[in-house]
């Protein structure tokens, strides 16, 4: 006969009093908080241990003294096991969860499962609303079967409820908690989520071996930004829409044009997908330009298989393909035409079989790091040459070179209304939303980096391989 329950748990006021309430008839019913007040009592037979609401661990010893079943309420579903549930089952997307009543053994949260209390997770829910009703499910559950636990033989388990097979530490939670710069939106939305409350509120990320907080309190707050560098894509919509305007032909290079007309020229230095991006802007106005690209490009990487893939769009909308000849590559500060000349036809080729498409022109990169300005013929083995004495005398020139108007805006020299315009912009600097130029650096750079991590993930989930973090 029962004499004695012994409620371990940190409940108190109306939540204690309805577990106490669920055991009538029990005279003695005892509520104990911490290991020091567990091991004073008087262990045997005539007690009941209920463990519901602590982290307390009732140790094996403990347990053999007891010579009857002990309870344990964890306040979470089966399938969550372990510390810190309710965080887990956010992070994962439960659409149920509850709380679940089972044998107390020598491993936490392992015994026999003996009954279960479910309900639907809110669309909304956050891990302290999970948490308070999963509180809540368990003070439910003891007070419809508190009588049955009375008996000094253990209840059944129940058939066909296991425990999930992914216990959860304190470390998982801590390790969910730390993000770095490579994660990505939908990933940062379910940690952001996941997070919320308590100690660990705050996400952190590490650089440079310091640990930062995040403080998600806190609100980003736009920079504010002069207007004559606003390089956002609505503002390269109006730059389109000035010179279709002003009648302005879109020619490309070494079109024999005798009307009014601008050479609309892109330098990939970056951002592939930016080019890719504007290119498809470009097409819906009806407006065809020549995207220089870099075989020796550290941002981006022309065989890479997406960007393979961006190129090949790009020349299906209509645009062409030219060489941005980097120079930096070569190492070389004194070029003569001979070996300039080898050079290129050496990577127009390799643009060539790459993307399947003619390379008709080529752009300097960088041209003032070495005497590729000294090359001013219209032509430098074969290709028409941006950078040729003929343009830079009878052509109106404007460049958004380092992202910043150098001299005067784009916008100012179309205004102008000279009948021919040769006019570049460098895709990484036009954006959906406002950045400083070291900031749009910084988002073409992190963007390939997470899409690499994401490669990598994808690779390791498609090959059915652990990808430990």
């Amino acid at each position: 006969m029962t004499e004695t329950v012994v409620l371990l748990t940190g409940f108190s006021g109306n939540e204690l009093a309805r577990l106490k309430g669920a055991f009538p008839g029990v005279a003695d019913i005892r509520a104990v908080s911490n290991p020091e007040e567990l091991s004073r009592l008087q262990f045997g037979p005539h007690m009941l241990l209920l463990s519901f609401g602590t982290s307390v661990i009732v140790t094996p010893e403990v347990l053999g003294r007891l010579g009857r079943p002990a309870y344990n309420l964890h306040a979470a579903s089966p399938e969550f096991p372990g510390r810190d549930p309710h965080h887990h089952a956010i992070y994962r997307d439960a659409t149920t969860y509850g709380a679940t009543l089972h044998i107390m053994d020598a491993k936490v949260d392992a015994g026999p499962i003996v009954a279960t209390e479910m309900f639907p997770v809110a669309p909304d829910a956050t891990p302290a609303s999970l948490l308070e009703a999963a509180n809540e499910a368990g003070i439910r559950m003891i007070e419809k079967v508190g009588a049955r636990l009375l008996d000094v033989e253990p209840m059944s388990s129940l058939t066909g409820i296991a425990w999930g097979n992914v216990k959860t530490t304190r470390a998982d939670l801590i390790r969910l908690s730390n993000i770095t710069p490579l994660i990505d939106e939908v990933e940062l939305r379910r940690r952001y989520r996941a997070l919320e409350g308590g100690a660990y509120d705050n996400l952190v990320v590490r650089i440079h071996d310091r640990m930062f907080r995040i403080d998600k309190r806190a609100t980003a707050t736009a920079a504010s930004v002069a207007v004559d560098d606003d390089f956002t894509e609505d503002a390269y919509c109006r730059l389109l829409s000035m010179l279709k305007a002003g009648q302005y032909r879109f020619a490309f290079y070494g079109d024999v044009v005798s009307d009014r007309h601008v050479i609309w020229r892109h330098d990939v230095d970056f951002s592939m997908h930016r080019a890719a991006a504007l290119a498809e802007i470009e097409a819906k106005e009806g407006v065809m330009a020549t995207y220089f690209v870099n075989p020796h490009s550290i941002f981006y990487n022309l065989l890479e298989p997406s960007v393979t893939k961006l190129v090949h769009r790009i020349a299906e909308l209509g645009h062409e393909i030219g060489l941005h000849f980097d120079s930096a590559a070569y190492d070389l500060k004194k070029w003569d035409i001979g070996h300039l000349e080898t050079c290129v036809e050496r990577e127009r080729k390799l643009l060539e079989i790459a993307f399947e498409v003619p390379v008709r022109s080529l752009s300097w990169h960088n041209p003032d790091m070495s005497n590729l300005l000294d090359f001013d013929a219209d032509r430098i083995n074969g290709l028409w040459n941006a950078y040729s004495r003929q343009l830079r005398n009878e052509y109106r020139y404007c460049s958004d070179s380092n992202g910043y108007w150098r001299f005067q805006p784009m916008s100012a020299v179309i205004a102008e209304g000279y009948p021919r315009l040769h006019l570049l912009t460098h895709p990484e600097w036009w954006t959906k939303e406002r950045l400083s130029p070291s900031e749009r650096v910084d988002r073409a750079i992190l963007g390939r980096a997470r899409q690499v991590r994401r490669e990598y993930d994808a690779g390791l989930a498609k090959a059915g391989r652990h990808n430990i973090t």
